[in-house]
């Protein structure tokens, strides 16, 4: 089978692609990812096929970083145009490369992949990370996070979001269907998000309504397992140990990162780990994308960039983080309590399901995040760590990529392309 992957979005959207592309060479198929240009070379260290489409996302994301800052209602307009701004390319950069495909997968913020599976005649799938972001009345959609209104308001806030979807990047997509020879979406939103979709996430976090359109099936996360998690840098490790820092060795260690999130003040966050160490008492492992911090760190604070998060969220004991689909199924198979500061979209309703699942207090605004409040959480951390742990054992390890890759097979030889 000749599959091509096609995420659009930051890491948490492109990595769990990886997984399942790896799965499925494994298996014995060709594949090929399609993504933003930041990932070539994580898909080349892969062996797979790479198109870069679109513009970088990280410079998007920085450019724009202005939206997480706003209410997400308010937002969204927002977003729909920067969205639209980036369709056009991405799509003419999909269709400018050659393809023999037998399945395509699309996910995160992919609009093209559909419209190419379309052209090729093949079967297309759309690979969805959170519940939230399946058209059901059990709730709101992700994009407009409010909780606990009755189903009637879920399905009028559904086809608000639907029609504002439509009026923002209906018109782009069906002028590039008509351009390759394709009829024109009627609904586009769902023609690309709710015919043939696999949902991975786990059981836990919340189960597939029966009210949701298309032909849908379930998967666990996809995640990297513990098997699969890359060594830890000889430093961390130390680090880690409590090596050469004497009366800290003994403090516990706070994981602090927001991901790929752009609008976070590194001055105000360095700031806090710094005072978690010398006024709380705690260790911090501090993610900083980039460049390092230009102030010298105290011994308790570790800085690093890309680490792999099944290796470390283990050795820790409280995980502050932004919410992400994949880090919030990372830090569940780690036992790990967890605090969530959520920034956008379905970050929100993760943070929610957190606090009810019983694996750490409520999430946070960003505004109200300080040292205090993650000492706080780091101080009741015990009366989490049972059922966190609990949690972990009803999660699989392994992660989902091997039930995808199986569905994936399975619509291939149905259609008659394996």
């Amino acid at each position: 089978m000749k599959a091509l992957l096609v995420p659009v979005g930051s890491r948490g959207d492109v990595q769990p692609q990886l997984l399942l592309g790896a799965e499925l060479m494994r298996r014995g198929h060709a594949v090929t990812i399609a993504a933003p240009p930041d990932f070539a070379e994580a898909a080349g260290q892969r062996g797979f096929r790479f198109i870069p489409i679109g513009d970088s996302i990280m410079e998007l994301l920085v450019n724009n970083s202005g939206m997480t800052e706003r209410h997400p209602l308010v937002a969204l307009p927002g977003q729909i145009a920067l969205l639209r701004r980036n369709t056009e390319r991405s799509v003419r950069d999909l269709f400018a490369a050659e393809h023999d495909a037998d399945v395509v997968v699309s996910a995160g913020l992919s609009l093209g992949g559909k419209m190419l599976a379309d052209k090729l005649g093949v079967p297309h799938v759309f690979c969805c990370y959170s519940l939230s972001a399946m058209h059901s009345a059990e709730h709101a959609p992700a994009v407009m996070p409010v909780f606990g209104l009755p189903k009637l308001v879920n399905r009028a806030l559904w086809g608000t979001f639907t029609q504002l979807f439509e009026l923002g990047l209906g018109g782009v997509l069906n002028n590039l269907r008509r351009q390759v020879g394709l009829k024109a979406y009627r609904g586009s939103w769902l023609a690309i998000h709710g015919s043939e979709v696999i949902l991975a996430q786990d059981e836990v976090i919340g189960k597939l309504p029966g009210d949701v359109p298309g032909s849908n099936v379930q998967v666990p996360a996809i995640v990297a397992s513990a098997e699969q998690a890359r060594p830890l840098p000889d430093l961390l490790e130390r680090f880690l140990r409590g090596a050469g820092d004497g009366p800290a060795g003994a403090s516990p260690v706070v994981y602090l990162g927001f991901g790929s999130m752009p609008s976070v003040d590194r001055g105000r966050v360095v700031q806090m780990a710094c005072e978690l160490f010398e006024q709380h008492g705690a260790r911090v492992v501090l993610f900083l994308p980039g460049a390092p911090p230009e102030s010298e760190l105290p011994p308790g604070v570790f800085a690093i960039g890309d680490t792999d998060h099944a290796a470390l969220f283990p050795r820790v004991d409280l995980i502050v983080h932004h919410g992400g689909a994949g880090t919030t199924a990372t830090a569940l198979r780690a036992g790990v309590p967890q605090l969530v500061v959520p920034h956008i979209v379905d970050q929100f309703f993760h943070g929610r399901r957190m606090a009810e699942l019983g694996v750490g207090p409520a999430p946070i605004p960003k505004a109200k995040l300080d040292a205090a409040a993650i000492a706080t959480a780091l101080k009741a951390r015990f009366g989490y760590w049972a059922k966190a742990q609990t949690v972990r054992t009803s999660v699989v390890a392994a992660g989902g990529a091997a039930r995808a890759a199986t569905h994936l097979e399975q619509l291939a030889a149905a259609a008659g392309r394996a």
